[in-house]
């Protein structure tokens, strides 16, 4: 059967249908049946799957790569439009306060930018969390994959994203949460990430080394390369060359000098992933 997967939600808009665009990501992938990935910050992926022709009674279960809420501020809109219980596959971690701390002139701002409700909220509106911890498998063709195996000298380049203790101690976040897709297709295994905050070059790795791939057909969606220093970009192309992707869509965090870059490396095997893109595999 082939695997269908759609933007719902991203930056920008790439079709000529009336659609919203905002900061964040949402991800349909219809197969054996339907998985939604993400639900963006929540300003469009209603009006965004009634737009595109999507059934959202259709959706059987909901994953979310990390606890942003660019990547789950729609999840209590598509529970209640839903209105039925239905399993929520996400890192324990997404729960934690996650904080950006901003420069603003000779001041700091902190912003929250964690989930915008308690997990009993999206209990009480049918979600059924079922925990992500490492390789976990989702239906036959889907499986998961958080706390990704990196160097223990491992930093993010996204200074500005923090975690707050219970104490108010506010400390790096690790995202262990941050967790990404690999689908079985009848093209090849596809990848799909959600912001990639974990490094997309350990991310793949550890991809390979938990399933036994040597070969991605397709890596989609966020790689969070914007605020990376060059050399970790130029490992990112060779990672992607490495592992012969022969399809890449980038998205949301990738920025637009990466994607600029990605495209003179890949050619016409690079597109932008952006609100309403479909790929079929």
């Amino acid at each position: 059967m082939k695997t269908k997967i759609t933007v719902v939600c991203e930056n920008s808009i790439g079709t000529p249908f009336p659609l919203i665009g905002e900061h964040g990501l949402s991800v349909l992938i219809e197969a054996d049946d339907t998985t939604l990935f993400d639900t963006g910050q929540g300003l469009g992926i209603i009006h965004n799957l009634k737009t595109l022709g999507k059934d959202i009674n259709a959706i059987q279960r909901i994953i979310l790569s990390h606890g942003h809420y660019d990547h789950t501020g729609g999840l209590l809109q598509v529970l209640q439009s839903i209105n039925r219980n239905i399993d929520v596959y996400a890192h324990p971690d997404i729960f934690t306060n996650k904080v950006a701390i901003i420069p603003l002139g000779n001041q700091t701002l902190e912003a929250p930018i964690g989930v915008r409700a308690s997990k009993e909220e999206y209990e009480k509106a049918g979600a059924v969390f079922k925990p992500i911890s490492g390789l976990t498998a989702i239906t036959q063709s889907i499986r998961a994959i958080a706390e990704i195996n990196r160097p223990q000298s491992w930093q993010g380049f996204d200074e500005r994203l923090k975690v707050k203790l219970p104490d108010g101690t506010i400390k790096d976040d690790i995202f262990n949460d941050d967790c990404s897709l690999v689908i079985d297709t009848e093209s090849g295994p596809v990848v799909l990430l959600g912001c990639a905050h974990a490094g997309i070059v350990d991310i793949l790795y550890d991809i390979a080394k938990q399933t036994g791939h040597k070969e991605f057909h397709a890596v989609i969606g966020g790689t969070h390369l914007e605020s990376a220093p060059d050399t970790y970009v130029q490992k990112a192309i060779d990672t992607l060359k490495h592992f012969k992707v022969k399809k890449i869509g980038t998205s949301h965090c990738t920025g637009f000098k990466v994607a600029c870059r990605m495209h003179q490396e890949f050619k016409e095997s690079f597109v932008l992933a952006t609100c309403g893109a479909v790929f079929e595999f």
